[in-house]
């Protein structure tokens, strides 16, 4: 919550320096850029590994750059000043316009520390991830013969709350590789031109790693379907597709993971191979998986010897992994409450359980169930 609080202030103060050094006004850039440097700083301090290597020498750049600016004179390097070689600007204008870690600020700063294996159920997903996405990572000798090919695009749809995320977690870490997590909400910005600028910066610092996995959260939002009044998806759509196409022979090492509720927005032009090149179903958690969760979701509660885990697991069709957690720290509430209040030991009851189930309904409706179904018959 603190990091994302500095990173607005950081993004304002970036914004500002950009626009006022663009403009010509020197004072105002210098300003800004040593307020940003500063907040970078303090960004550097709080993270660990390659992410606070690459937030203290940006910061360390826009110091440099803010101290090499003379407030009372105009800034020339932003109005055709000579550019560095191969790329079309100044040496400054090019340092400026990289953003807060040139990409990097979507690396998590640690692998995530969930295994496949915890993923509750889903088990002929998992098989065909493992198939498709980790054994060629993990197996390249065997790959090869096989000519299966690391790397690519995958996308992962379903309804919410179904464990897309953590399956993305889950394959980052099974393969070792650098965790990069993006909303894709955070990709797009009011200025003109930056939401593409900054799908460039994502995958330039996504192939400066030897293995890396871009986990693309609400994927609907960069890709929508194209058409009507949006300039901007006509333009950030393009600079996606040139990213990503081809990305299983350009850069065996990088995994493009999506995750999406709305898989029937997306533009069709991703959807095809060589973009989100393989597409997977995250269903709804069958009654195996439902006990999984549940069991851990009550691990160490005090039960009362009629709750039986298994009846509860079957009593739950239709929920996701979300709503069952959701039921269980509802249902946990009664015996807190009643601890707190006499001061006495209490287990949870068959009325909680039944009080929790009243108030946590299936989140998911039969209607969208097959609206998933439908859209994965035409993908087949």
């Amino acid at each position: 919550m603190i990091q994302q609080f500095y990173l607005d202030i950081f993004e304002r103060y970036h914004q500002r320096g950009l626009e006022a050094y663009r403009g010509g006004d020197a004072g105002t850039a210098r300003r800004s850029f040593l307020k940003a440097a500063e907040v970078l700083f303090k960004l550097a301090a709080g993270s660990a590994g390659e992410l606070q290597r690459v937030r203290k020498e940006k910061a360390q750049k826009l110091l440099d750059l803010a101290k090499s600016i003379d407030p009372d004179a105009p800034v020339k390097a932003a109005k055709g000043a000579a550019p560095a070689r191969g790329s079309g600007k100044s040496p400054a204008a090019a340092e400026v316009d990289e953003g807060e870690g040139g990409g990097d600020q979507w690396i998590i700063s640690s692998l995530p520390d969930v295994k496949m294996d915890e993923v509750a159920g889903l088990e002929d997903v998992k098989s065909v991830i493992r198939k498709r996405v980790i054994y060629p990572f993990q197996h390249p000798d065997v790959s090869r013969k096989y000519r299966k090919q690391a790397g690519g695009g995958v996308l992962l749809y379903g309804p919410p709350g179904t464990g897309k995320t953590m399956m993305a977690k889950a394959i980052a870490a099974e393969i070792d590789a650098t965790f990069f997590s993006v909303k894709c909400s955070d990709i797009m910005t009011k200025w003109v031109g930056e939401a593409e600028k900054n799908l460039k910066r994502l995958f330039d610092a996504a192939r400066q790693h030897p293995r890396a996995v871009v986990f693309m959260d609400e994927t609907e939002a960069i890709v929508a379907k194209r058409g009507g009044d949006s300039t901007v998806m006509n333009r950030v759509i393009p600079e996606f597709l040139a990213q990503v196409d081809g990305l299983q022979g350009q850069h065996s090492g990088l995994l493009l993971l999506g995750a999406t509720n709305r898989p029937w927005d997306m533009d069709e032009a991703a959807l095809r191979p060589g973009r989100f090149g393989e597409l997977i179903y995250v269903t709804l958690p069958d009654q195996p998986a439902r006990h999984q969760i549940l069991a851990a979701a009550l691990k160490g509660i005090p039960l009362a010897e009629e709750i039986d885990v298994t009846a509860l697991a079957g009593e739950t069709d239709g929920y996701s992994g979300a709503d069952l957690v959701a039921l269980c720290e509802i249902a946990k509430d009664g015996p807190y409450e009643r601890e707190i209040q006499t001061g006495v030991g209490q287990r949870l009851e068959v009325e909680d359980v039944a009080a929790a189930k009243q108030r946590v309904r299936p989140s998911v409706s039969k209607a969208q169930l097959a609206r998933y179904s439908r859209f994965q018959e035409t993908r087949q």
